[in-house]
């Protein structure tokens, strides 16, 4: 199986660094036509309202929202992915997911944090850690949409609809691998 990750910008690397310890080699894509290469995309965090010029500008945009094979958005990858951002428009939506986002919901770099998450799909489950850095809030999930993982005080944090996760925080940094891995197996 081969993994794209858009490698603009954002934590590509350590996205990269996960799917290698699951034994999968990432490919970096930068150009649009490099979606043909690979059987599955990771959408990084980074800054949204740039992350989605570059989708843009690029030719990403019409093809992404066309593509039919797995797809995992973190933070500023989950922003994209939204049906709506509910305040500052980063400028592009995919509409992949329908959940309604808040951006830079939990304040500024400074108030980054850590929580702990309840997660599960498929009668799996488990508790992790969650690293929020200038993170998205999930304000409305809607229908056809499977709820992943949770805060201790059960606010929804990660979703799933079709072969689509969104997640508004970043487990690549905590060396979480249940995501990657049901991106895998999607």
């Amino acid at each position: 199986m081969r993994v794209g990750v858009l490698s603009f910008q954002g934590d590509f690397e350590e996205h990269g660094e996960v799917l290698r310890e699951l034994g999968v080699e990432p490919v970096a894509v930068k150009l649009p036509e490099q979606l043909q290469q690979v059987d599955a995309l990771v959408l990084p965090g980074g800054e949204s309202t740039h992350f989605a010029r570059i989708l843009k500008r690029y030719g990403f945009a019409d093809v992404l929202r066309r593509w039919d094979k797995p797809l995992l958005g973190t933070c500023a990858g989950l922003i994209v992915l939204s049906r709506e951002v509910v305040d500052d428009d980063p400028g592009l939506t995919l509409g992949r997911l329908n959940v309604k986002v808040r951006r830079n919901a939990y304040g500024r770099q400074k108030d980054s944090f850590e929580a702990i998450l309840r997660v599960g799909f498929n009668g799996e489950s488990k508790e992790t850690t969650g690293v929020f850095i200038r993170a998205p809030r999930i304000v409305e999930v809607g229908e056809g949409v499977e709820v992943l993982a949770r805060t201790e005080e059960g606010e929804v944090v990660g979703v799933l609809q079709g072969r689509v996760i969104g997640l508004t925080f970043h487990p690549e940094l905590s060396g979480e691998t249940f995501f990657h891995r049901l991106l895998l197996r999607l």
